[in-house]
Parts: C-alpha cells; structure tokens; sequence
C-alpha cells in the first residue's frame, strides 16, 4: 500500500517521474556495461559480461545501489548526485572509481553540463578525504579517479551520437628537452548525447 501512494504521488509531478525513470534504467547492470565498455577507458578490451560481473558484489541483483547522493560538507552548497557509484578500479587493485551518473533530460546549452560537470568532480574529490572508500589524511596520492559522466537526451540533431571527454592534462610550458603530454588520471567529465534509438544483443 504505501509503495503504491508512492508510485502515485510519484506520478503526479511529471518531471520527477522522468528524473526516477532515467536513474531506475542506469542502475540497470546491463545497462551501465554497454556505457562503461563504449565510453570509459578503464573498461575497454573488456567483454561485457566481465564488465557486468565486476559492476557490484551482490551478484544476485541486476541492479546497482547507488551511495549517498547528498553531499553537504560546504554550508549552504548542497549537491545531489543522480546516481553514485563506488567501484573497483578493473585495471589497479589499489585503486577504486568514483562515478557520477547524470542523466539530463534537455540540452542547456552553452557549456553548462561541461563546467557544471567539473564542479561535481572536485566536489567528490574533496569528499574523498578521510571517507572510507577515498584517503586519508595527507595521502593524496592515493586518490581514486572520479568520473561526472551526463546523458543528455534532449538536443539539437548535429550533436546526435557524438561523446565528449575532458580531463586533466599536464603540459610542460617552460624547460627544453622533449616530454610526452600525459593525462593526470584523476578527473573526468563525459558527455554523451545518443540518438533516439539503438538495439543491441547482450551476452
């Protein structure tokens, strides 16, 4: 009875039915190897099925749980994730992925998603400190990549199938001798804008 006062009370409020329909499919384990395997680094070479069976330790459920979405740590600054997930990191044992998922319903525009993006990944980064799934203390060198990864399914047609990545790049700007360009790999920001349809065959 009080599951369904919730559905309804649910179904009244067409926005927050949207929001709780978009994160219900992305808790989907199914759902989240495709993502991971198309669109992450960490995941590639891997099959789909290793993706799924390395997404939880329940392996009875086909859904994720997603953490504490609110973080509350600077007064007056409250932000609240969609969907958080904690993962072990596929290719480094000691480390663990912190993934963001940000499903938006219409394109802003003008670079929102991209700097809105960014501010929650140094939110998470800072909540790392000292959480027991993140550092302690000064240990910054042990900090796990975070990763804000938003589905825009909403937006103009020339952005239809197209994903963009941005990141932390170091770039040697004074000094001679020749250095490679090299990705800090704690940050990222995804941006993903699918067409209207896709059909896959899982495993």
């Amino acid at each position: 009875m009080q599951e369904r006062k919730a559905w309804e009370a649910l179904l009244k409020d067409p926005q927050r039915s949207y929001d709780a329909q978009c994160k219900k499919i992305l808790s989907l384990k199914k759902i989240l190897a495709y993502l991971y395997k198309e669109c992450l680094s960490e995941y590639k070479g891997l099959s789909l099925k290793e993706i799924y069976d390395r997404l939880d330790t329940d392996p009875t459920s086909n859904k994720m749980v997603s953490q504490n979405v609110e973080d509350l740590k600077i007064p007056d600054s409250k932000v609240c994730y969609d969907l958080l997930f904690k993962l072990a990191h596929p290719k480094d044992p000691k480390r663990r992925l912190w993934i963001d998922m940000e499903p938006q319903g219409i394109d802003p525009g003008k670079d929102v998603l991209y700097h809105r993006g960014f501010y929650y990944v140094c939110r998470l980064i800072d909540g790392q400190r000292n959480d027991p799934q993140g550092f302690t203390g000064d240990a910054y060198a042990d900090m796990h990549k975070v990763i804000s990864f938003w589905i825009c399914l909403r937006h103009p047609r020339y952005k239809d199938n197209k994903l963009y990545r941005y990141y932390v790049e170091e770039n040697r700007i004074t000094g001679k001798g020749k250095t490679k360009r090299r990705g800090k790999d704690t940050m990222e920001v995804l941006i993903l804008y699918p067409r209207r349809r896709y059909r896959y065959d899982f495993y």
